[in-house]
C-alpha cells in the first residue's frame, strides 16, 4: 500500500514529486487520489499533519505547484520509430513542463551514423549503417534539466540483385521477380534492389556502388538459368566464358588475376530449401553457377567477402527459372518463393546462428536459356 502511513507534509511532496518521473503526471495523479489505507481515517477524507493539524493535501499541491513553477521540464518521448540506411529520418523529441525555449544535446552513447541531434530536439539525418543504437538525450530551459536514455533501432539491409534482358529476350524475370520488393521491410529486414547489366565490363559495378553506398547485412543476387526450380549456387569458379550483350565474348580468363580457383557461399541455404519447399517451390542445390554473367558476380561477391574480412555476413547466388517455359514458374511465383527465403533468412538472422558452411551441393552446371 503505497500511501498507508503517509502523514506528513514533507513525505507527501517528496513521494509526488517522483511520481511525475517515473509515471507522469495523470499516473501519479491517480495514484495520489488513492484513499488513505488505515482503517480509522474516513475515506476519501483529508490527510492532515500529525503534529500541526494543517490540510498536509493543500500544502503538497501548493508546493508542487511551486516546484512546476521553478522548472519542472520533463522528457516525454520514449520511443522512437525505426530509421533506414540511407532514407530520410525525422524524428522530433518533446517534453512537457518547459519554461522558454528547451535546448537538446547527447549526454551519452551514440546515435546511428549519419544521424545528428538538432538543438530544437530533431533527429534527423541519412543512417548509414544498421544495428541497435543506445544514448541518453538532455534536454534543458532556462531553469531546469531531464535526461532520459533512448534507442533507436536501424533495421539489417538485405540487397538483392537482378540482371537486365539478355539477347533477343524481353524481359528477365530474375530482375522482375523482385522489383515488388524494394524498400519493404519484410520481417525486420530493409530489402533493397538493384538492376545490372549483361555485360563483362558493366555487371559489377552497380553491385558494387549499392555495397558501398548501403554497407547491407545479406546480399542475394539472382540470374535466370534452367527450368528446375529455384537453383541454390553454393560455389563460383575464377573463370569467364561467354558473349555478353555488348558482344564482347569472354574465353576462359580467369576473373580475379591470382584469385581462388572457387569460393563459397555463405547463407542459409537449408532454411530457405526448407521454407520453399514447404510453400510447394520446387528447389534444388547447385556448386556449379556456371561460367558466365551470373558466376562472374557470384564469384566478385564473394571475393570482395573475402577480402573485407566477412562483409557482407551473408553472400549467395539464385538462379531462377526463365518465364515462360514449359514446367515452370511465373514471375508471380518466383517473387512469391523468393518471399518464403527471405522470411527464413530474417529468421536466421533473429536466431542469431551466423553464417555457416552450406552444404556440398550437386556439380551440375545450369542449363541456360539466352
Amino acid at each position: 500500500m503505497l500511501a498507508c502511513s503517509v502523514h506528513s507534509t514533507t513525505n507527501i511532496i517528496t513521494f509526488r514529486a517522483v511520481g511525475f518521473r517515473l509515471c507522469g503526471a495523470l499516473g501519479c495523479a491517480a495514484l495520489l487520489a488513492l484513499p488513505a489505507c488505515d482503517e480509522d481515517e474516513p475515506v476519501g477524507g483529508d490527510v492532515f499533519d500529525a503534529d500541526t493539524g494543517a490540510d498536509a493535501d493543500a500544502d503538497a499541491d501548493a508546493d508542487a505547484d511551486a516546484d512546476a513553477d521553478a522548472g519542472g521540464l520533463l522528457i516525454t518521448t520514449t520511443d522512437l520509430p525505426p530509421a533506414r540506411v540511407q532514407l530520410d529520418y525525422e524524428a522530433r523529441l518533446e517534453v512537457v513542463g518547459a519554461v522558454g525555449a528547451v535546448d537538446w544535446s547527447l549526454a551519452a552513447g551514440a546515435l546511428p551514423p549519419g544521424l545528428t541531434l538538432e538543438t530544437d530536439g530533431t533527429l534527423v539525418g541519412l543512417a548509414e549503417l544498421s544495428g541497435v543504437y543506445e544514448f541518453e538525450v538532455r534536454a534543458a530551459d532556462a531553469v531546469s534539466s531531464d535526461r532520459m536514455g533512448l534507442a533507436l533501432e536501424v533495421p539489417r539491409v538485405l540487397l538483392l540483385s537482378g540482371f537486365e534482358p539478355f539477347g533477343e529476350f524481353e524481359t528477365n524475370p530474375s530482375w522482375d521477380a523482385i522489383v515488388p520488393f524494394d524498400e519493404q521491410l519484410m520481417d525486420g529486414l530493409d530489402v533493397r534492389i538493384v538492376e545490372l547489366p549483361v555485360t563483362w565490363s558493366g555487371a559489377w559495378e552497380p553491385l558494387a556502388a549499392e555495397l558501398d553506398r548501403l554497407q547491407p547485412d545479406a546480399v542475394l543476387a539472382t540470374g535466370q538459368a534452367g527450368p528446375e526450380g529455384m537453383r541454390f549456387e553454393t560455389a563460383a569458379q575464377n573463370v569467364m566464358y561467354g558473349e555478353d550483350n555488348d558482344g564482347v565474348a569472354m574465353e576462359g580468363v580467369p576473373i580475379v588475376e591470382g584469385g581462388a580457383a572457387r569460393l563459397r557461399a555463405a547463407y542459409p541455404i537449408d532454411e530457405m530449401v526448407a521454407a520453399m519447399d514447404a510453400a510447394g517451390f520446387p528447389t534444388l542445390i547447385s556448386a556449379n553457377a556456371g561460367t558466365f554473367l551470373c558466376n562472374y558476380v557470384m564469384y566478385r561477391l564473394l571475393d570482395l567477402r573475402e577480402e573485407a574480412g566477412g562483409f557482407p555476413e551473408v553472400a549467395g547466388f539464385l538462379h531462377v527459372p526463365p518465364v515462360p517455359s514449359d514446367g515452370g514458374l511465373t514471375v508471380e511465383e518466383i517473387t512469391a518463393a523468393h518471399r518464403e527465403g527471405i522470411v527464413a533468412l530474417a529468421a536466421w538472422f533473429e536466431a542469431g546462428v551466423g553464417t555457416k558452411a552450406p552444404p556440398s551441393g550437386i556439380d551440375t552446371p545450369p542449363q541456360y536459356f539466352f
